[in-house]
């Protein structure tokens, strides 16, 4: 063999050699490429979950801020730190309660005054009663002198019997809220009555009013009669028990009247502290409420702020796993 054809033969075997490896690289070239961009689309996808996971939570942390920023924004235009039993539960079954106590005082408050009222008015009556049995009494002891004749007698007379019935007209007059004070016919003055001075029902939140029947009948004066002598010492003796009487009401409206003034000062002292307790729990600190208010709306600004930044990082991200930068 020729030295040319040596190596022309040579030449025809490496050429076909060549062609035989050339078909398996261009595959494994194709299969590194598909194995790329597999693992780039897994990076995406990898990318997306976090993103999604990362980007809910961002949102959860907004929706709170916002819901903690509306509540603060309720309190500070209500003004109480429980608007509703989900703020305190505990909280607002105490408050209730306390302010139903003191609503209870508050009316306590306005049936001491009207009771200290129909005492005064009693107490002014009995006043008068009292000076008028007092003139009586002088015309009677003018009347049981002997140097008066039955005309003077009859003059004195006159008097004394218009002063009995104003005595009479004033025990059936004197009222309160429609209410006898001195007849004996009503609540306020047969011995009855009760006058609602504590919250609660009972005994101990109730103050008897004492009775007071003041008709000339009832203090034995509706017969009396000084146009004679004997009439007129008959009257003297009367009158002096009827005087009595008369002065035991005019007592007992003024010491019940010293007892309302204690029971409105006590009633008072526990309004004031009952109030002070309740605003204690329910009104709200306005200057805690205004630095929540701000530190809220910066965290919530913060976290808007944060997801607006990861949307773009994480949209680039992509971009650049994709190779699309």
């Amino acid at each position: 063999m020729s030295k040319k054809s040596f190596f022309e033969r040579k030449k025809r075997i490496l050429e076909k050699n060549k062609k035989n490896i050339k078909v398996p690289l261009f595959f494994a070239d194709i299969r590194c490429r598909v194995i790329v961009y597999y693992l780039k689309l897994s990076g995406v996808f990898m990318a997306m979950i976090i993103d999604k996971a990362s980007g809910l939570g961002l949102n959860h942390q907004i929706g709170d801020r916002q819901k903690k920023l509306s509540k603060i924004h309720e309190k500070m235009g209500t003004g109480k730190e429980i608007n509703r039993a989900q703020d305190n539960a505990s909280g607002l079954a105490v408050a209730k309660l306390l302010e139903a106590m003191s609503r209870g005082y508050k009316a306590n408050s306005i049936n001491i005054g009207d009771g200290m009222s129909a005492m005064n008015i009693g107490e002014g009556a009995t006043q008068g009663m009292s000076d008028m049995l007092n003139r009586m009494r002088e015309l009677s002891v003018q009347a049981s002198n002997d140097t008066l004749t039955n005309s003077d007698r009859k003059a004195l007379n006159g008097e004394f019997q218009q002063l009995k019935q104003e005595m009479d007209r004033f025990a059936k007059s004197t009222q309160f809220n429609t209410q006898d004070l001195l007849s004996g016919q009503s609540p306020m003055s047969d011995g009855t009555g009760k006058l609602q001075v504590g919250p609660k029902a009972g005994e101990e939140n109730q103050i008897n009013v004492a009775e007071s029947n003041l008709t000339p009948d009832s203090i034995g004066i509706a017969s009396l009669d000084i146009s004679t002598r004997e009439g007129a010492s008959a009257a003297m003796n009367g009158i002096e028990q009827a005087t009595k009487v008369v002065l035991e009401s005019r007592v007992n409206f003024g010491t019940q009247y010293n007892r309302l003034e204690y029971t409105a000062n006590n009633n008072e002292n526990m309004n004031i502290n009952t109030t002070a307790a309740l605003q204690l729990l329910e009104d709200l600190d306005f200057a805690k409420a205004s630095m929540d208010k701000a530190r809220e709306e910066i965290l919530n600004q913060s976290a808007i702020m944060a997801q607006r930044n990861f949307q773009d990082i994480s949209r680039n991200s992509m971009l650049a796993l994709l190779g699309q930068n």
